[in-house]
């Protein structure tokens, strides 16, 4: 009986049969799952080098990679609350922005970043 190839794998052979036979979902939920084991062999890498390959990233998939959202600007509730205080006891909104701003040390951009985040929110 003749030897079998160097890259023959008992467990990317059905991963590759799910993939000929068109069953992609199939076939990424076995190659995740020979993945996330941590023992996965160089054909299993192979293949999963190949489908990333093939496939790339869509918009917006790096940063659920990332881990999904930004962090939230440091204190902005705070900083949005205390800038809208001040514009209902009567200061205009620039100054309302410099104390808030002289209070906290923040930067211009990052008071009116906070404040733009709550007005979303609020909406």
């Amino acid at each position: 009986m003749a030897p079998l190839p160097k890259s023959f794998s008992v467990a990317a052979h059905p991963i590759a049969a799910a993939i000929n036979e068109g069953r992609a979902e199939d076939a990424l939920h076995a190659l995740v799952r020979q993945l996330e084991t941590g023992n996965a062999d160089r054909t299993v890498q192979a293949l999963a080098a190949k489908w990333i390959a093939a496939l790339g990233l869509r918009p917006g998939d790096a940063k659920a990679l990332r881990g999904g959202r930004k962090k939230l600007p440091k204190e902005w509730l705070d900083v949005a609350e205390m800038v809208t205080d001040l514009q209902d006891r009567g200061e205009t909104y620039e100054k309302a922005v410099a104390k808030t701003k002289q209070h906290f040390g923040y930067t211009e951009r990052h008071i009116q970043k906070c404040v733009a985040m709550w007005r979303a929110a609020k909406d």
